[in-house]
């Protein structure tokens, strides 16, 4: 059973128009090379996101890497995320807002699941410092922090989230890690439900490597998009405009590898479609690339769960199944706060 029913997406679109009519005349540009490998051969999956914006979505054919075709610039996204835009759309597609107590509670969870993925890996010492990449209103930075001992920074592109970790005591910066300038070296870099954010893939794994010491460590956890599109819905239900990349459990090793980092544990307990990696410096080793076989077996699977998608609309969409849809989301939601 998929999360989004067919007859439930218009709706959701619908209530998204009003932001995404605005920002229709945004600048935006074409991506016709996988930002990893270089390749440009590429399966399209998707021509329009989960809130309606007309964007492809691709999968590159040698390194199965998931990426946005037509998207904004770089400039127009530092606005979107800058302004609230990104939230209220979430918001609006979502039907509801998160009040600041539940993001509390949540972020609370998470920090103590990251700990428990990392425990006996992180070295407590002296001076050892933590950057948040995208670490928001810095509670999960924090609560890391001050498990392990370490002095944390966060950057983040919200003014109002950074300004937040401020009154929190932390050290933070308003910026994206892609053109963000600095000489400090880190013990521990998080990259925590944030790496479909950014604009440059590469060149930003390539920038937290210079930022780590050469002991160092850096945890990055993925939304796994075969597993979100198992639950959510096909790639026109899944995709996103704010998603400029997507990896997968089985693409992702070697995608970080050849940027210089290898896999020191993966974490699969911070919820549903989220898949963890904790990795350190390693001599890069690539081009990735994906076996053939895997990458025409990966985007069968996708048409299939898109011919499935498809065919629940022949099924009723009534209270009953609105009913189940709302207690999966609760059971969800109580699995993350439960930290399983």
């Amino acid at each position: 059973m998929f999360l989004i029913h067919p007859s439930d997406l218009p709706r959701r679109r619908g209530r998204c128009r009003p932001v995404v009519k605005s920002l229709l005349g945004a600048e935006r540009e074409i991506v016709s090379t996988c930002n990893i490998c270089g390749s440009r051969q590429s399966v399209i999956l998707a021509r329009r996101d989960r809130y309606g914006f007309p964007v492809r979505t691709a999968l590159c054919r040698n390194c199965g890497l998931i990426y946005l075709v037509d998207r904004f610039t770089s400039a127009n996204y530092a606005d979107f995320y800058r302004s609230g835009v990104y939230r209220s759309l979430t918001s609006l597609y979502n039907g509801s807002r998160s009040t600041a107590e539940q993001l509390e509670e949540v972020s609370a969870t998470y920090a103590n699941q990251l700990i428990a993925a990392m425990e006996g890996y992180v070295q407590r010492s002296n001076g050892a410092r933590l950057l948040d990449v995208g670490g928001g209103t810095g509670a999960v930075a924090q609560g890391i922090a001050e498990h392990f001992g370490l002095a944390a920074s966060v950057l983040d592109p919200a003014a109002a989230d950074v300004a937040a970790a401020r009154r929190l005591g932390l050290e933070a910066f308003e910026g994206s890690l892609e053109d963000w300038d600095s000489e400090a070296k880190f013990d521990l870099v998080l990259l925590c439900k944030t790496i479909e954010h950014l604009f440059d893939l590469k060149r930003a794994l390539l920038k937290i490597r210079e930022l780590l010491k050469p002991d160092g460590l850096f945890y990055c956890d993925i939304v796994d998009f075969t597993e979100a599109c198992r639950h959510e819905g096909p790639p026109e239900v899944t995709a996103k405009i704010d998603h400029c990349y997507w990896l997968c459990q089985e693409t992702a090793p070697a995608i970080f590898r050849s940027t210089g980092f290898e896999v020191v544990s993966i974490n699969t307990i911070s919820g549903p479609n989220y898949v963890g990696f904790l990795l350190r410096p390693c001599e890069p080793i690539g081009p990735p690339a994906a076996p053939g076989p895997w990458i025409d077996g990966h985007v069968r699977r996708l048409r299939e769960m898109e011919a499935e998608w498809y065919d629940s609309a022949s099924r009723p969409y009534g209270a009953v199944d609105w009913l189940r849809r709302k207690a999966y989301r609760v059971k969800r939601t109580i699995l993350l706060l439960a930290g399983k």
